[in-house]
């Protein structure tokens, strides 16, 4: 109860079938955790929240005021509800505590994605293809009625819910905003990238680009030429490069002190 994320530890497995009632069975103090994700059915994930989640006269329950949705990295997947919180946690608890915000972080399964490319290896360097048009993602078809149902028993503003994401999971990000166009209210994207044809495909939702000039995973030709073409469209965006950095310019992104403003504001 005293630590900031959870006051409880939500290290559950959200079935595809019962995802609202285990999101209430959730609110218990302690959840066992399955050994195995086996099936794409299952996504284990966490939430942080403010830690005065009660208040003092009343003794009701505050809700937050708005949700963030983060997803992670490649390197991050698996079902020990554990390793996708290896980069940003300081940067949630921050959000959590500080701006009112529930901030749900999920796991996506090993050997799976939250987008639908894939990348070959040239002798110019790494190469990454997008679909031009949304391709079936069921791991997104789950993440996408996890973030309703928390969304509904923290009693968030539907229209106060953001995403982020870094490398597979800036991928991620924009496979779901052009899943459901102007669903999100903000969205950054950490190394990532995507078809170009996603910058007509997002609605008007503002996007906040961070990329390292030097990175040799995803290259930064993707951020800028998306970047380029929400310009032109009118769409509310913003590009940070950082030289000299290669595929690790997270860490920059996180340290960033207009980006929980930006988010918030």
């Amino acid at each position: 109860m005293r630590q900031l994320f959870l006051f409880t530890v939500f290290s559950l497995f959200i079935a595809l079938q019962s995802i609202d009632a285990q999101i209430n069975e959730s609110e218990k103090s302690s959840v066992e955790i399955s050994p195995h994700v086996n099936s794409i059915k299952k996504l284990p994930y966490r939430i942080f929240l403010p830690k005065n989640d009660t208040d003092s006269e009343t003794g009701t329950m505050n809700s937050p005021r708005r949700m963030l949705v983060f997803l992670h990295g490649s390197g991050e997947r698996g079902a020990d509800n554990t390793a996708q919180l290896k980069h940003g946690k300081a940067f949630f608890e921050r959000m959590a505590q500080d701006h009112n915000t529930a901030v749900l972080v999920p796991q996506c399964p090993e050997n799976l994605s939250w987008h639908n490319g894939y990348s070959q290896t040239t002798a110019w360097g790494r190469d990454y293809h997008y679909p031009k048009k949304a391709a079936p993602n069921k791991v997104l078809d789950v993440l996408e009625r996890l973030i309703d149902s928390v969304a509904e028993v923290q009693k968030i503003d539907a229209s106060q819910i953001s995403v982020g994401g870094l490398s597979m999971g800036g991928m991620g990000t924009l496979e779901l905003l052009r899943r459901r166009p102007e669903f999100y209210k903000r969205a950054f994207v950490i190394c990532g990238g995507a078809h170009g044809a996603v910058a007509r495909q997002i609605g008007r939702t503002p996007v906040w680009f961070f990329h390292g000039e030097e990175d040799k995973i995803v290259s930064p030709k993707y951020a800028k030429r998306l970047y380029r073409k929400l310009k032109r469209k009118g769409i509310q965006t913003k590009l940070t490069l950082y030289p000299g950095v290669n595929h690790n310019s997270w860490d920059l992104a996180f340290e960033d002190q207009q980006l929980i403003p930006w988010l918030v504001q």
